[in-house]
């Protein structure tokens, strides 16, 4: 008899983790079926709900409890998105922006966007997925390079006259750098040779004085203000 409400307890246990899901909102049917594979392919097994569109996405979400929250970037208006991806951010999910292309147009629109991390439709693996995936669970900013680009050519072209100065510490600027470079703070801890708690302390620090709520948007407004224009 225990053993039975052990197994009972368990399986309710199992079953309420695996409600922390994943939240998939992408119109196209063909990538949705694509990218619900790969997340079906990966280990551990996680509860995935697709849906094609944003509204539907938004009900889901406000009914149920996920762990991350991937939305296509040109799903809806901007209006729509930034709400969507406010609202996953307040309810604990990571959200992950799937962009068909890394052009300036592109980028110029989603960077004010509350993301935990980006990912290219031509860069679409099963490997890269993974990888994203990964990083996301350790707190990094997974970020193409080609959007990288983008946001550094965003920054050499932005007038000076739009910055504004903020003042950071040697190593704090060294810090954010890295985080440009898009090196997780296990990696930078390991390049400066201090504790990953110390690197997240920084880390704190710079989003604090950026006026930032997280990594992206920190390396958004650093590339911007010409803050990332020197290597560490």
């Amino acid at each position: 008899m225990r053993n039975a409400m052990l197994l009972t307890e368990s399986s309710a246990v199992e079953t309420k983790g695996a409600l922390r899901g994943i939240l998939v909102a992408l119109s196209s049917e063909v990538i949705r079926r694509g990218i619900c594979n790969m997340l079906e392919r990966l280990d551990p097994p996680r509860h995935i709900e697709p849906h094609s569109d944003v509204a539907a996405a938004a009900q889901a979400l406000r009914g149920g409890s996920y762990s991350l929250v991937i939305v296509d970037a040109a799903a809806d208006s901007e209006e729509t998105l930034l709400r969507f991806t406010k609202d996953a951010s307040e309810l604990g999910a990571k959200v992950l922006i799937l962009l068909d292309r890394a052009d300036a147009d592109t980028v110029e629109r989603i960077t004010t966007l509350p993301a935990d991390g980006f990912l290219v439709q031509s860069d679409l693996t099963l490997e890269c997925m993974s990888e994203t995936l990964e990083r996301l669970d350790r707190g990094d900013l997974p970020i193409p390079a080609t959007m990288v680009r983008q946001l550094m050519a965003r920054a050499r072209h932005g007038s000076a006259a739009q910055r504004t100065p903020v003042q950071l510490t040697p190593r704090e600027q060294d810090v954010l750098h890295l985080m440009g470079e898009g090196l997780s703070n296990k990696q930078i801890a390991k390049r400066f040779g201090i504790s990953v708690h110390g690197v997240k302390r920084h880390v704190t620090n710079v989003l604090a004085k950026l006026n930032c709520p997280n990594r992206t948007q920190a390396v958004s407004v650093a590339l911007k203000q010409g803050l990332l224009g020197h290597a560490a």
